[in-house]
């Protein structure tokens, strides 16, 4: 009832009073509802006969563009190669003077003069010619009952860490509309199609390759489509493409759709509705107005609050703050927005819409794990981000004292903030009944790179001032326990949830690694064991994300490289200077990876750590001999 409803209490619907007015004594009243009138007679008859010309006309044609035999296709292309082929010969021969002359070699027919090639389908309804060619005539990677699959595979692997979508809101126009091609969620399926397609979808009608192909075209018509037409579902897709472009290690790429999603949030006007919570849309406020429309439902004004934080969230984004940590870059970066809405909890953000509007988001703040990943990367990582821009004299006694009481001060930021966030885990953790929350995993990782970062350029003097300088232990041991919290983390991680969890822990996994390695070579110290499962969470994530790949074979040369000077190492130089960052050596990283034979630049290296057997295997443990070198494990070769 009506009263009920203002009140906010449940109420049992009996008529002609519920037992709350009831009891009250009040007058109870309901929503009166008037049956809409229903479709006029004959009209679903007159559709199906529309329905059934329209399918007689167009059905051969599409028919025909489906089923085409690529047969024909591959003919005509190895009828060509062989032409080329005695054309070359003739050419040579007559160089040689044993052949005719050139004027009598005959060049092949152009493929676009031949009817049968003329009439081949340059695409398959939305996917490109480019996609047409590498994939099976008969395969639409944007039909339903793929897109469900794919739809599936996303919210199992992506959502948890990534939970910007509403799943049964998404889900119903999937299994509702009849022609998907004419909803506003069009764009997003084909951001998930490009993400999911390359691991999830296990057709034997796709070639990897060709997934790979089918993936980046999806991915480019993504993008144009998006910069052609703004909307929250545009700005979603895009969003949605970053993870594949990080997890391809395509960093560039990644921060430039970062830099588009930027724009599109500030045209749509999400910093107003979470910051002044659209006090200023079509009226008279404090702050300039914004002629812009109001959240149509509370479903939509969650996906822009979730849109907010990982895009243009004030300070560090979550996307642009978490894969810049330890950039001395210039970041244009603010001070943080504390009273901006947070997202809701995410027990609530899994209900239908109708049931959502029976809650009140403002009491679910802060309580999920998400939202602390928000509050950390968006407020606490501002101080270490504003700090590492700072410049100073490294030669100068003063000055690296100055910063290194700065650096303590940002520090007791971080160490009174996982306090908190300790016990906040506590608590989810029990409410949860003690289920994996990738979230939880991911502002560890991510709060223990920000001590890396912190640290990493004062813990070893820059080269020239060993002498005069020598290492600040404090900061050492501080980036050893930030990496060992690090391996701590991972180790009671099963495989499946690592090779599944967000691209962005591949580069904390790196950095502890790369501490590891740099500080046991410079300080002549033993590689500590840990580093084996570093290594081997980078194996595990390399499953899914290729940017874990390159970085693993970039730790296991390090490994391999330890006994030798920096100097005689194949990597660059630079990874054994940690005055730069991780982003700073990355492009350098990525020439040299792509110079190198998977692992077969470990062959010719003479070293004791890696031997032929290692090579084969590479993921046995490392240990110490008598003598001071390393050897594997022998206990771990089967």
């Amino acid at each position: 009832c009506l009263l009920c409803r203002q009140r906010k209490v449940r109420c049992n619907r009996k008529l002609p009073r519920c037992d709350s007015c009831l009891r009250g004594g009040v007058e109870c009243q309901y929503i009166v509802v008037k049956n809409k009138p229903g479709l006029r007679a004959g009209y679903v008859s007159e559709l199906e006969e529309r329905l059934g010309a329209y399918f007689l006309q167009f059905f051969p044609i599409v028919f025909h563009s489906l089923v085409y035999p690529l047969t024909i296709l591959q003919a005509k292309l190895e009828q060509e190669v062989q032409q080329l082929k005695a054309d070359r010969t003739a050419l040579m021969d007559d160089w040689l003077g044993v052949a005719v002359s050139v004027d009598t070699i005959s060049l092949p027919p152009s493929s676009s003069s031949d009817p049968s090639l003329r009439d081949a389908p340059a695409s398959i309804a939305h996917i490109s010619p480019r996609s047409a060619r590498c994939s099976p005539s008969d395969f639409d990677p944007l039909s339903s009952a793929i897109l469900e699959e794919l739809c599936t595979a996303w919210f199992d692997k992506y959502h948890g860490w990534f939970p910007i979508l509403h799943r049964p809101s998404l889900l119903e126009v999937l299994q509702t509309s009849p022609i998907l091609a004419s909803t506003v969620q069009y764009i997003v399926f084909k951001a998930i199609a490009a993400v999911t397609i390359p691991h999830s979808y296990h057709s034997d009608s796709l070639t990897n390759e060709q997934r790979r192909l089918l993936s980046d075209d999806l991915r480019g018509q993504v993008v144009m489509e998006a910069i052609s037409q703004l909307s929250l579902q545009s700005l979603q897709a895009v969003l949605i493409l970053t993870i594949r472009d990080f997890g391809a290690g395509r960093l560039s790429e990644f921060w430039n759709l970062i830099a588009l999603a930027k724009r599109m949030g500030t045209q749509l006007g999400l910093r107003d509705l979470v910051a002044h919570h659209c006090d200023n849309f079509n009226q008279v406020s404090t702050i300039p107005p914004r002629m812009l429309p109001l959240p149509v439902s509370l479903v939509n004004r969650e996906e822009k609050i979730r849109a907010y934080w990982m895009t243009e969230g004030k300070c560090s984004q979550l996307l642009d703050g978490s894969s810049t940590v330890g950039a001395a870059w210039n970041l244009n970066i603010s001070r943080p927005e504390n009273t901006g809405l947070l997202p809701c909890s995410e027990t609530v953000w899994a209900f239908p819409e109708a049931v959502i509007s029976g809650w009140s988001f403002g009491e679910f703040e802060m309580s999920s794990a998400y939202s602390l990943y928000v509050m950390l990367v968006t407020n606490e990582l501002f101080h270490v981000h504003r700090f590492l821009q700072q410049s100073f004299d490294t030669q100068s006694a003063t000055e690296r004292v100055r910063w290194q009481s700065e650096c303590k001060a940002v520090d007791d930021g971080l160490i009174a903030w996982r306090t908190k966030f300790a016990g906040a885990s506590v608590r989810m953790n029990v409410e949860n009944g003690g289920a994996y929350d990738p979230n939880v995993v991911l502002t560890h990782c991510a709060l223990d790179l920000a001590i890396i970062s912190l640290y990493q350029r004062l813990a070893l003097p820059p080269s020239g001032l060993e002498e005069a300088q020598g290492p600040w232990y404090h900061a050492i041991q501080r980036c050893l326990d930030a990496c060992d919290s690090i391996t701590n983390v991972l180790r009671g991680m099963h495989d499946t949830n690592l090779e599944n969890i967000s691209p962005l822990i591949i580069s904390c996994i790196f950095v502890a690694s790369r501490f590891f390695l740099v500080h046991a070579k410079l300080l002549n110290v033993e590689i500590p064991r840990n580093l084996d499962l570093l290594v081997y969470s980078l194996k595990t994530c390399g499953l899914r994300w290729s940017y874990a790949r390159r970085l693993e074979k970039v730790i296991r040369t390090a490994t391999a490289d330890h006994k030798l000077p920096s100097s005689m190492s194949s990597l660059p130089v630079q990874f054994y200077d940690l005055q730069y960052s991780y982003l700073d050596i990355d492009e350098s990283l990525r020439v040299w990876a792509e110079g190198l034979e998977p692992w077969m630049h470990l062959a010719g290296l003479e070293h004791p750590a890696l031997d032929q057997s290692s090579i084969l295997m590479p993921n046995i443990n490392i240990v110490n001999a008598d003598d001071g070198t390393f050897i594997p494990d022998a206990s771990q070769i089967q």
